[in-house]
């Protein structure tokens, strides 16, 4: 897979989360999934990063922050994708629970002004 590239996430640190048993055979919607994953992201901020010019504003650790988020809820995607490939069930149930939780905290905490504000330059 050529790596695909989203605004602040790639489909290696997707492939990275989703572990070894990833299934490549849901590279064709890695991209799609990536730009509604960043978009989710995009809202629970209210703020736009994907707009062009927008990551030069913020720190590269902000950068990271992002990118953990989305890559953690397209990692979901592709492990529930093809769940057969995984040892058993709860080997990617577990995968599922750890990349959940790392998205939903960062959601949660994109949603607080001060935060808004940090990666705003404000």
């Amino acid at each position: 897979m050529a790596d695909v590239k989203g605004d602040f996430t790639t489909g290696s640190q997707v492939v990275g989360k989703a572990g070894s048993a990833y299934s490549v055979a849901f590279n064709p919607f890695i991209g799609s999934a990536i730009k509604h994953a960043e978009g989710t992201v995009n809202a629970a901020a209210t703020n736009n990063y994907s707009l062009a010019g927008s990551l030069d504003l913020i720190a590269s650790g902000a950068k990271g922050f992002l990118s953990d988020i989305s890559s953690s809820l397209v990692a979901v995607q592709a492990i529930t994708f093809d769940i057969g490939n995984y040892t058993d069930r709860i080997e990617a149930e577990d995968m599922i629970n750890v990349n959940r939780d790392i998205a939903l905290r960062g959601l949660s905490i994109l949603r607080v002004k001060n935060v808004q504000d940090f990666l705003s330059g404000l």
